[in-house]
């Protein structure tokens, strides 16, 4: 066969046993229709397709990132000033530690201080109710400080570090998922080259360092930092079938964030027991801490503070959630951070006024996006041992669209879902990229590829909206009909959620190495 041929054939150009190498032996390749190396032709070109997008995807997210974060940033925050992951480590370096933005850690701190001087009590009716500190948590998170007290490091500028490092872990374990989810898909040959490598370890960790949710837990001193990167190795260890690990990641992050033993249930709905007892590892022995230091009854009266957030949420732009929604349409409470009228300026240590209407709404929405998380997929290989592309059985179907899905809808179903708490959405991105790269590049017809290409810049387009803060441009919005605009994050979660659905069935099976 001649080269030229070969090339066409490889690009699927020539029809017939070239393109889809459907006859026997063909001149250079092997007996059974494989070039030497193990690939048919149409692999090579799926290789060549996927190596180009890639290198396209990582100089999107850098030019998106450029133009919306650095050169259109001065109109899309209107020169406010607001902390920036750059102010952060100005002041990690300085002298001015009393100064770093601690949005988790000063609440925190309050509530510790608190059970330190009382000792055992109902710290939620004396910081959160009473001194309307907005302390949040279950007392497992102060185990954190409790450990960072004993080593001596309990200390602001220690915490803005911690956060830092933080976020640096979930850019290096973004840079490995990309790895991971490249051989899954039968890219692997695509990258095995040093600059194929390369490239998708910037792609990873530039797409965290620019992801908008990630930069934006660090730059307001947020626990959620640590959750972002839970999130992301739980998401590496599921795929690497390392249940077990995946667990004890989401129970970390449940000692924390409570809406995350969710996935307890999720687990064992398919009977994946490896996961629960990960899960369990982590979870028992932390809350039976908590219950030795602070009480048993003091853990229950979280209960108390649980209800009536469902009852209020929060009326604030930044609660991106139906509650958020709903709130704002009806005018239900302050939209803003400050208005020139002193009564509707939103304060921190406040709460959206109660209404009906939202209260029924959210708890609606809550459960449908909680039981579609619990049982979409429910029987995706249950209780058999993952194998193939993403931890796909016997079914063929892929658990990890499922397990990315729930992480989406355990976040969205909430009441009060801050834009940090979106971080959960960069595995799902990069998932998705993968998929829909594979979908592309298996389109024989013109009109079909045309149609996945598309869907490709849609999942490049939401991933620029979410990578950037275009809150203050839409603020103008606040007290019109259109404010609906303002829950932009809502509505590109709801959009990746469709896309995980929609392509769950995808890659079909996987090309040998």
């Amino acid at each position: 066969m001649k080269s030229k041929d070969f090339v066409r054939a490889a690009e699927g150009i020539l029809e017939g046993p070239l393109a889809g190498n459907r006859g026997g032996a063909v001149d250079g390749l092997a007996p059974d229709g494989l070039a030497p190396d193990g690939l048919a032709p149409d692999g090579l070109a799926k290789d060549r397709f996927a190596a180009w997008t890639l290198t396209l995807a990582l100089l999107f997210v850098l030019c998106a990132d450029t133009l919306l974060g650095v050169v259109f940033r001065p109109y899309l925050d209107g020169g406010t000033g607001d902390t920036t992951a750059w102010d952060v480590l100005l002041l990690i370096l300085g002298r001015g530690p009393e100064r770093l933005p601690l949005d988790s850690w000063e609440p925190m701190m309050t509530a510790f201080n608190w059970l330190r001087e009382h000792g055992p009590g109902n710290v939620y009716d004396a910081v959160f109710f009473t001194q309307h500190v907005k302390f949040q948590y279950p007392l497992t998170s102060l185990l954190v400080m409790e450990a960072m007290s004993v080593v001596g490091l309990l200390h602001l500028r220690v915490y803005a570090l911690l956060n830092l490092l933080l976020v640096l872990a979930t850019a290096g374990g973004m840079a490995l998922l990309m790895r991971e989810l490249a051989e899954r898909t039968g890219f692997d040959q695509a990258v095995r080259g040093g600059i194929g490598r390369w490239t998708l370890a910037a792609l990873g960790a530039v797409a965290t360092l620019c992801f908008y949710p990630v930069v934006k837990a660090f730059a307001v001193g947020q626990i959620q930092v640590w959750l972002n990167a839970a999130f992301v190795f739980a998401t590496l260890f599921y795929l690497r079938d390392q249940r077990v690990l995946a667990g004890a990641m989401l129970g970390a992050s449940t000692l924390i964030k409570p809406q995350m033993s969710l996935f307890l249930v999720w687990a064992l709905l398919r009977r994946e027991w490896r996961f629960a007892i990960g899960w369990a590892a982590v979870v028992v022995p932390g809350f039976v801490t908590a219950c030795a230091l602070y009480g048993f009854g003091a853990s229950l009266h979280y209960l108390d503070v649980l209800s009536f957030l469902g009852q209020h949420g929060e009326s604030y732009y930044s609660n991106q959630t139906v509650n958020g929604l709903l709130h704002r349409l009806l005018h239900n409470g302050p939209n803003l951070m400050s208005n020139t009228n002193g009564d509707t300026e939103w304060r921190g240590s406040a709460f959206a006024p109660y209404h009906p209407l939202v209260h029924i709404a959210t708890l609606i929405s809550g459960v449908a996006f909680v039981l579609f998380g619990l049982l979409w997929r429910i029987r995706d290989g249950a209780g058999g041992r993952a194998s193939g592309w993403a931890g796909r059985r016997e079914t063929g179907r892929q658990p990890i669209a499922s397990f990315l899905a729930a992480g989406t809808c355990f976040t969205i179903g909430t009441p009060i879902a801050w834009v940090p708490h979106y971080g959960v959405l960069l595995p799902v991105c990069a998932y998705l990229l993968f998929v829909l790269i594979d979908r592309a590049a298996s389109k024989r017809s013109t009109e079909d590829r045309r149609q996945s290409l598309g869907t490709l810049l849609l999942l490049g387009i939401a991933f620029a909206i979410l990578s950037n803060d275009f809150f203050h441009p839409l603020s103008e919005l606040a007290d019109t009909s259109y404010n609906i605009l303002q829950s932009y994050l809502f509505f590109t979660a709801l959009l990746l959620l469709r896309l995980l659905v929609t392509t769950a069935d995808g890659p079909r099976a996987t090309r040998p190495s």
